[in-house]
């Protein structure tokens, strides 16, 4: 569990299930059918035929045309239970289809076409507010260049707005994988959307000056006529550029970007709430070795980072192998103070990390030398994402989806334990109505 930690919001969202396999012992062939005995032929039969019937003739049929290629997919939590969207490709065109999902992880209806985009989705992202949800996507049309989109998706999933935000030129598009957008919805008309796009100069830590860096973006989404705002852009010197998540810190928004240049290289945004343009915040934010992960708990940003920086005479008490270097979590408030030792700078090296059930709901118990603290995904202004621990918390049930549809399901037992079973996969390549 705890190296799922680092997994990616969509790439480690699959379940660990275990299948049944078949056995490898031979079967045992069967006899072949008995040959009946050949009868003579008749007189009709012996006399050759005065016209030999033609062959039938041969049609051109043309091969039934490729199935749509599924995309990226995402999902979250919706007043019904789960929302999940997912793109597919047809060698020319995209489309973005969504289902709705029942608490319990299956399907109330069948998926529904949202929308269809020039070029292929390389990804998209969902979330939702009071029952509406927003969703963004980047799409390459032809390396190296793409756009960026979003939509508001009504309880119904009619789409009640959609629009182009960008259309850039960006090498880092296609160069390396990872997310390329986020979204993060506010209010049912009111939204924050992160993605790549054109390169911003920034400084060459190596050599020095200025440079192209891999470009990333902040919009926001406000009012009824889904008008948008650029507010901020940021480049990250080197290679393998990514982007952290969109941490809903209640006094604002925080983005973290990083790359590789002779070392991890680092850059963020944050916008406070209501404002148009991106500002400095006042708390510190620890810089980790990528990939990292970030979370609100209600009260303070919460940073977990690689143990990179232990003692070498450290062991951990999360493994086994002596040589492991334990995960460190780093708590600071919006005040900017900090709760893990100051004394460890990047944070506390974890001596437990239990993930349980209390009142019925799945929490983080987490510890280290000296101190512990429980990380509710549920208490209020929290912003905690579970996803690749137990998926979305539906209120009794978490669900959990991969990319290629499986869908893993975790219930909350009496004795704090959580229950984890299989659910009947997602047909991702079904019709999807209008």
């Amino acid at each position: 569990m705890l190296g799922r930690l680092f997994a990616s919001r969509r790439h480690a969202a699959g379940a660990l299930v275990l299948l049944a396999c078949p056995s490898s012992s031979p079967r045992p062939a069967l006899d072949p059918p008995p040959r009946a005995a050949a009868e003579p032929a008749t007189e009709a039969q012996q006399r050759p035929a005065a016209h030999a019937p033609a062959d039938p003739p041969q049609l051109d049929v043309a091969a039934p045309p490729d199935a749509p290629t599924p995309g990226p997919l995402d999902y979250a939590a919706s007043p019904t239970g789960v929302l999940v969207v997912w793109s597919r490709h047809d060698g020319e065109t995209s489309e973005i289809v969504a289902q709705q999902l029942d608490p319990r992880g299956s399907p109330l209806a069948p998926p529904r076409h949202v929308l269809r985009t020039e070029g292929e989705i390389v990804d998209l992202a969902v979330s939702t507010a009071k029952g509406h949800a927003w969703l963004a996507y980047v799409a390459e049309i032809e390396a190296p260049s793409g756009l960026l989109g979003a939509a508001v998706l009504a309880p119904d999933l009619s789409v009640t707005g959609a629009r182009v935000l960008d259309r850039f030129t960006a090498d880092a598009l296609s160069a390396w994988g990872g997310d390329r957008v986020r979204v993060l919805a506010l209010a049912p008309d009111d939204a924050v959307i992160a993605a790549i796009g054109a390169p911003v100069q920034c400084r060459d830590r190596v050599v020095g000056g200025t440079r192209a860096c891999p470009g990333y973006h902040l919009y926001t989404m406000r009012g009824g006529d889904f008008k948008d705002n650029h507010v901020a852009e940021v480049g990250v010197d080197g290679g393998q550029s990514d982007m952290g998540a969109l941490v809903d810190v209640g006094a604002g928004v925080l983005l973290d970007v990083w790359a590789w240049h002779g070392g991890p290289s680092h850059a963020d945004l944050y916008l406070p709430r209501g404002a148009t343009k991106a500002a400095t915040p006042k708390f510190r934010r620890v810089r980790c070795r990528p990939p990292f992960r970030r979370g609100f708990d209600g009260e303070a940003l919460v940073s977990w980072c690689a143990g990179d920086d232990a003692g070498l005479d450290e062991r951990c008490r999360l493994s086994d192998d002596p040589a492991a270097r334990c995960t460190q979590l780093h708590l600071v408030t919006l005040k900017d103070r900090v709760l893990t030792p100051r004394s460890a700078p990047q944070g506390a090296p974890l001596t437990a990390l239990t993930l349980r059930c209390s009142a019925g709901r799945p929490v983080l118990d987490v510890a280290w030398d000296g101190g512990s603290r429980r990380l509710d995904p549920q208490a209020p202004g929290a912003a905690l994402d579970l996803r690749p621990e137990l998926g979305v918390w539906t209120g009794e049930y978490g669900v959990q989806i991969a990319e290629d549809g499986q869908v893993t399901r975790y219930r909350c037992q009496p004795d704090e334990r959580l229950e984890q079973g299989p659910v009947a996969p997602l047909d991702l390549a079904a019709p999807a109505s209008a």
